[in-house]
């Protein structure tokens, strides 16, 4: 099944900005009254400005990109899926900077009402970060 053109313009959009660290793009992307999950770090977070709040304290310390290798949007919504790739080069809480690249598999789905956002919730292992970044050792 096709993907649905308006809902594929909406996340073709925000991913773009993503890749361009063009945060008040991405903010365009985003209602008002977004609800964004963050799974893997149990976090939950209401409107825009505790989202943004969020993303700039994470994706930041990070240096994160998205490597994309499929979207499928429909009428409501949309997933992607593919890798969360980059650098640590600032301090997380608990966490100095390590400056080592990482790529962990992730997953993102999405409800889209009248052309934004209005909920996100992603999924990744966090394990699997701090084990690339050295933070902890898997068996």
């Amino acid at each position: 099944m096709p993907n649905n053109p308006d809902t594929d313009a909406v996340v073709r959009g925000y991913l773009a900005a993503a890749a361009a660290g063009d945060l008040e793009a991405i903010w365009s992307f985003y209602s008002k009254n977004i609800i964004y999950e963050d799974t893997s770090v149990h976090q939950v977070y209401h409107g825009l400005e505790a989202t943004k709040e969020f993303y700039v304290k994470t994706m930041g310390g990070l240096d994160v990109h998205w490597e994309i290798d499929e979207i499928v949007a429909t009428d409501e919504g949309f997933g992607i899926g593919g890798f969360m790739a980059g650098r640590h080069v600032q301090d997380l809480p608990g966490m100095p900077a390590t400056n080592k690249a990482f790529k962990v598999a992730c997953a993102s789905i999405a409800t889209v009402r009248k052309g934004k956002i209005v909920r996100n919730r992603d999924f990744w292992s966090n394990a699997d970060l701090l084990h690339q970044l050295g933070f902890i050792t898997l068996r």
